[in-house]
């Protein structure tokens, strides 16, 4: 048994009555109080791993008990206790078992405030932003992230945390040879690797408590790690800190937690001593939906779990985005009903089309007669400059993105044709619109187009077949006309197709093209299942 574990197993006997501060003071009672000796053991030895008699498991259990009984048990040291690596750890690692589990779609509101020394003239060095997340970190919502970078893709993604090495030197060594896959680095470099690895996973994800736990011990552990126990945050907010001492790689970095609740609280970077950097976490609050303030740990709803994957997969898509592609740009898209297979050309902005009709190919663009016609890709909906407002130094009058209600709303001010207006059909139909007809020149889509589908009244989530025989998941919308299904790929949960007044379209092939007519893609871009 590990001392997570081992940890884990004394949290699960104490009532639930218990406050977090006394269960906290509990775990630290453990090393600093009861066994002031451990604090010289060795950091790459788990202090847990010498309680074995039964002398010294009755005497945790005696605390437990106490503790259950609403009394702290502490034998005070007789001198001030000494802030080391691994007794920072284990503070740490206590209090984060104390936290609640969050689902990896919960909702995370973030308040960050930030330092960035020799910016571009004109540019402050400081400033705060806010915004949502998600506690895997795929999707964002609001202006979070605007002044850092994301996690990076040398982290292992949300649903590879559980398989971690448990043993903190091991994981350690995992994430080096994450960063450094192809080579064997020198020690300090493993140990940069390691501790640059942590702080994002701590900035960017909500980790679950367990595994929170184990990033603490596993710093400790990292060779020449150092502690300031006082440490004030460019906020304000007092700290202790992991200290990673400058290497020739690296300039000095901080992994700074909150003085008493041990949370994360920031992250520091040291060029010199006029060159430093800081990002501070202000706020953390787990919330229920993008645009709440308000804590609530209701995890999400089928369909906000839906809308929430499929902004993730359409917005960025796990790899590297599609080239940029211009408004005129001819795209074509293989599409698929229960009448058989159909080939349609458009441009990026949709609008010029051409498909073949009779053997014959048809061209039209939108002010041509046979516009009136043709079944556009894009029937009805905001222009393609408000979707996709072209960037001149700055951005033009689009969709207001930013806030989800407002975008509810304005895509709402749209006629499609059906007839449950004040459900929203005419943002959804708008938003199907959107995603079959358009093609981003930028190769990404706004991923609130996917967030505001869950905010739609009665839409519930299904899983079907769709015409293909392919395996779809779809949001499923309390209509009787127009777009009454959005599907995405039970797989990849990219946008595969729809329902329209009960007919069914999959889209199952999208390339960028010479031309109308053209059989061969530019660039091929087909729906991944």
């Amino acid at each position: 048994m590990n001392e997570m574990d081992l940890l884990t197993r004394f949290r699960d006997t104490v009532p639930l009555k218990v406050t977090p501060g006394a269960e906290q003071l509990f775990r630290a009672a453990l090393r600093e109080e009861l066994y002031p000796e451990r604090v010289a053991v060795s950091r790459h030895r788990h202090p847990l791993n010498r309680i074995r008699s039964p002398w010294r498991l009755g005497v945790i259990v005696s605390v437990a008990a106490a503790l259950a009984a609403g009394i702290v048990i502490a034998v005070r040291p007789s001198g001030p206790t000494v802030l080391t690596a691994r007794l920072l750890a284990d503070r740490a690692s206590a209090a984060a078992l104390t936290r609640p589990t969050v689902s990896p779609g919960q909702w995370v509101y973030r308040v960050v405030e930030w330092n960035l020394p020799n910016l571009r003239k004109g540019v402050p060095s400081t400033g705060t932003e806010a915004g949502w997340e998600t506690a895997d970190g795929t999707v964002t919502y609001g202006h979070l992230g605007t002044g850092g970078v994301g996690p990076g893709s040398d982290l292992p993604s949300y649903s590879q945390l559980g398989s971690l090495p448990r043993d903190p030197a091991a994981l350690d060594a995992y994430l080096a040879h994450r960063v450094y896959p192809n080579s064997n680095p020198a020690p300090d470099i493993k140990g940069l690797s390691a501790f640059s690895s942590i702080e994002r996973m701590l900035s960017h994800y909500v980790l679950p408590p367990a595994l929170e736990a184990e990033m603490y011990q596993a710093l400790a552990v990292i060779p020449g790690i150092q502690v300031d126990s006082h440490v004030t945050a460019i906020d304000g907010q007092s700290g202790v800190a992991f200290v990673l001492p400058p290497t020739p790689q690296s300039e000095k970095l901080e992994i700074i937690l909150d003085a008493s609740t041990y949370r994360f609280l920031a992250q520091g970077a040291w060029g010199s001593a006029t060159q430093f950097a800081e990002f501070a976490t202000v706020k953390t609050v787990i919330v229920g939906a993008p645009g709440s303030t308000k804590p609530s740990l209701t995890p999400p709803t089928a369909a906000e779990l839906l809308a929430e994957q499929a902004a993730a997969a359409n917005s960025y898509g796990g790899s590297t985005p599609p080239p940029y592609i211009e408004p005129t740009t001819w795209t074509m898209r293989k599409l698929v009903t229960a009448a058989g297979e159909q080939t349609v050309w458009a441009t990026a902005d949709d609008s010029a089309q051409a498909s073949y009709v009779n053997g014959k190919l048809q061209v039209c663009s939108r002010s041509a007669a046979c516009a009136k016609s043709t079944p556009w890709l894009m029937p009805a909906g905001p222009s393609y400059a408000q979707f996709n407002p072209p960037f001149t130094g700055a951005r033009g009058p689009g969709l207001p993105y930013d806030s989800l209600p407002q975008l509810l709303a304005t895509l709402n001010t749209y006629s499609t044709g059906c007839t449950a207006v004040a459900g929203d059909c005419n943002a959804v139909n708008a938003t199907a619109n959107i995603l079959a007809g358009y093609a981003s020149y930028s190769g990404l889509t706004q991923p609130n187009l996917f967030l505001i589908l869950a905010d739609v009244p009665g839409v519930t989530v299904r899983q079907v077949t769709d015409v293909t025989g392919q395996a779809d998941t779809a949001l499923r919308f309390p209509f009787t006309d127009g777009i009454t299904e959005i599907l995405f790929s039970a797989g990849t949960h990219l946008f595969t197709g729809y329902v329209r007044d009960g007919v069914e379209t999959v889209i199952t092939q999208v390339s960028t093209v010479s031309g109308p007519g053209s059989p061969t893609p530019v660039v091929n871009r087909p729906i991944l299942r």
